[in-house]
Order: structure tokens, then sequence, then C-alpha cells
């Protein structure tokens, strides 16, 4: 990379993310395409979480869409010039931020304001917290367009909100208002629209009282949790447990609550 491709990158991750009283901001920064994600912007988005996780005393992110809208979900012009290869290509993007949000050592909290569809929706339910403005909605969206699900709606949303809910969502097209998100375990918490952020910051105060060990570990639980049978995932929790009980950070946890 050259000096000058250096200095872009760093002007963009700057652009894209910003460290506040220890939580990192990140935020897609496309509003005239209503945040629809790119490959590139995807990278973009590794990298930013890449800055996050290595800074010292940054203790959540908060994952949000510059403008109007949350995010409209992939920029399908790249599909259209490149067909099947660009499906691919972005969608193994796509895949990698979802797992990295899933596995962070931080918790992250999307802030949403306006549309979610399709892309932005999958990107929601790779965060450990969603806080919703009133006034936005919530969409699959996929089928409006003759597209199928590639970002993780089939899978994660049915976990979410179960499997009839998700058949319809899926199979219409049709949004949802925040309200009946947060009714559906969706969204953690709605806000209007001047309380979006003060909202916001409450519930990453919630999700940051463990120490950052512990809280890799309760991820880590939750997400084999979907993928493995009743009695593995309750061996699995046991084995975590059992290899969090010599770390240093449970000790001085409870000596500290057992002398009062």
């Amino acid at each position: 990379m050259t000096q000058t491709q250096t200095q872009e990158k760093a002007q963009n991750l700057t652009r894209i993310c910003r460290v506040e009283n220890g939580i990192a901001w990140i935020t897609m920064d496309r509003p005239e395409k209503a945040n629809a994600v790119s490959t590139a912007l995807l990278t973009d988005i590794v990298e930013a979480l890449d800055a996050a996780e290595a800074t010292p005393g940054v203790s959540a992110v908060v994952f949000a869409g510059e403008g109007r809208h949350f995010c409209a979900g992939a920029d399908l012009s790249e599909f259209l010039a490149e067909g099947a290869a660009a499906f691919r290509r972005l969608l193994n993007a796509f895949r990698e931020v979802c797992i990295r949000f899933e596995t962070s050592p931080l918790p992250i909290i999307a802030m949403a304001q306006g549309a979610a569809r399709a892309g932005g929706l999958e990107l929601m339910l790779c965060c450990d917290a969603v806080v919703a403005e009133e006034g936005a909605t919530l969409g699959d969206a996929h089928m409006l367009r003759n597209l199928l699900p590639g970002g993780g709606n089939s899978v994660r949303l049915p976990r979410t909100i179960g499997h009839q809910r998700a058949k319809w969502m899926i199979l219409s097209g049709q949004s949802i208002s925040a309200a009946q998100a947060q009714d559906w375990g969706i969204v953690t918490r709605c806000a209007a629209p001047d309380r979006l952020r003060v909202e916001t910051l409450a519930v990453v105060a919630d999700l940051t009282v463990g120490h950052r060990d512990t809280v890799v570990r309760a991820k880590s639980l939750l997400v084999a949790a979907g993928a493995l049978g009743f009695e593995e995932a309750l061996e699995n929790e046991i084995v975590h447990l059992e290899q969090h009980a010599d770390s240093p950070v449970l000790k001085q946890s409870l000596a500290g609550f057992l002398r009062g």
C-alpha cells in the first residue's frame, strides 16, 4: 500500500469510526444511497472494528447509519455490473462483518433511524442490542426485488422472532414498525428522535457492567446455543464456566462479593 493509499484509508476510518468517552461509534457513511452496503464499506467496517477492539479503554461499539436511514441493504449496482461473482464477494464480506459483530469482545449496539431493509435488518440481527427511533421501519424486503436473503435473515430471523413471523416477513417483503419490532424481539428499545442518542447510551451502560473477558465468553455461549443441540448447549455452558473459573477477573470479583 502506498503512502497516499495509507493516508486515504486512515482518513476514511476516521470518518466512519470515532471514539468518545470509551465508546467507539462506527457509522456507515453513504447517506446519498441510504447507506447501502458495498464490499468496500463492509471492509471499512471490519477495519473500524479492528481499530475499536485494539483501542485501550473502549468498552462498547455503537453501530449507526448517517443521514435519514439506517441501511437500505446491499448496493445492487455491484450485482448488476458483475453478476454472480459480485454476490459471492459481497456476501462473504457481509458474513465476515456479522460474525465479527457476534464474536467481538465488545458489545455492539445498533442505533437506527428511518429504514432498515434487507441487509440493514441482517446487520441489526448480529448486534447485541438495537435502539430504534420510534418512526423507524424494519423489513426483509428481498422478495420485493425477487431476491433471496444472503446475509443471514433465513437463519437469524426465525431464531429471533419465530418461524411463522419470519416466513411472513420474508415471503411478504413487508416492513414493520419499530414498536412491532420491539414486541417481536428484534428491537431492544424505542426512542423519540430527540432521545435516540440518550437511550442508546443508556443501553450501552446496561451492557458494559461486565469485564471484557466475561462479556466475550457470554456472547460465545449465546451464539453457540443457536447451533448446538439442547444438551450440547448445556454442556457447553458448563465447559465455558469451568474455563472461566480460574480467570483473575472472576476470582477478584468473587472475592469482592464475599467481602461484602
